[in-house]
């Protein structure tokens, strides 16, 4: 059976064909996307799906270990100073030891034994963005407060926990009263109060107890800044770790999803060329004539 070419008939499929290449190359270069839509290539849609929620999961927890970050920086701070404050307590004390000492110069360890306890009560009861650090998880109470003349813990001993990867987590806040009593029968400030008693008047063995006592502080204070330096680094290696690996899943995504300028430009010329020769082929076809077909 023999199949005539029909030029009206061949050369309109000719130009919707190449209507719909053009079409399609350019809306790819104007938008710079491979894929409009599933129907473009499911399996590709399907992959690119996929890594657009890996770099979702990896963008939510790069802005919780940021978050972390900035907490731990800031629990860093405070401990810190807390260190240079316990090392002023303890020459404070140790200067009002003796019977050398005169009673304006004990009175002026005292002032200041009681002055460094004030600001060591207001850095275990900092605040970060509203929620208080050396609480527990009771991040909205103030951690130590004077209670009757007691002195009075009002957080917990658990600690508010922030996902940072998968199946792993980060302390975020601290048990404050680790640090402020641990193991001792009294807490920092009721120490550092009976310790400025005591300087003022004169007890040697009381003065020599409370400086014990803060040297334990000290102590405890340097292993929670010790645990608290590598956390920081490991929220550090994983910073890196989640740039890398997001960077590795948009290089997927753009593989899948996104065009390769040049060749959908060059795609936009050939298409072009073909609309045009198509439209050119119906045109001349359409202007022959009767006599034409009867030579």
């Amino acid at each position: 059976m023999r199949i005539l070419f029909d030029p009206i008939r061949d050369g309109l499929s000719a130009i919707e064909t190449a209507s719909s290449q053009f079409a399609t190359a350019q809306q790819q270069v104007a938008s710079g996307k491979r894929l409009a839509g599933a129907g473009d290539d499911p399996l590709a849609m399907q992959q690119a799906i996929g890594e657009r929620a890996t770099i979702g999961a990896l963008d939510a927890y790069s802005r919780a270990n940021q978050s972390a970050a900035s907490r731990l920086a800031a629990i860093d701070s405070v401990l810190s100073g807390m260190t240079d404050k316990l090392t002023a307590v303890s020459v404070a004390g140790m200067s009002a030891r003796g019977d050398h000492v005169t009673p304006t110069a004990r009175a002026a360890a005292a002032a200041e034994v009681r002055s460094l306890r004030d600001a060591l009560l207001a850095d275990v009861n900092s605040s970060f963005q509203g929620s208080y650090l050396f609480a527990g998880t009771h991040v909205d109470r103030v951690p130590y407060a004077d209670s009757g003349g007691t002195w009075t813990y009002q957080g917990n001993a658990d600690v508010t926990r922030v996902d940072i990867e998968r199946g792993r987590s980060v302390a975020v806040t601290v048990d404050g009263q680790r640090i402020v009593q641990g193991s001792d029968a009294e807490d920092l400030f009721t120490v550092l109060d009976n310790l400025a008693t005591a300087i003022e008047n004169a007890d040697g063995a009381a003065i020599q107890t409370g400086l014990d006592s803060v040297e334990r502080a000290f102590v405890r204070t340097q292993h929670a800044l010790g645990s608290l330096g590598a956390d920081e680094r490991n929220l550090d290696d994983l910073a890196s770790r989640l740039s890398t690996l997001r960077r590795a899943a948009e290089t997927r995504r753009s593989t899948l999803e996104d065009v390769n300028v040049a060749e959908a430009i060059t795609r936009l010329g050939q298409a072009d060329t073909s609309y045009r020769a198509a439209l050119a082929a119906v045109s001349t076809a359409e202007r022959q004539s009767l006599l034409d077909y009867l030579r």
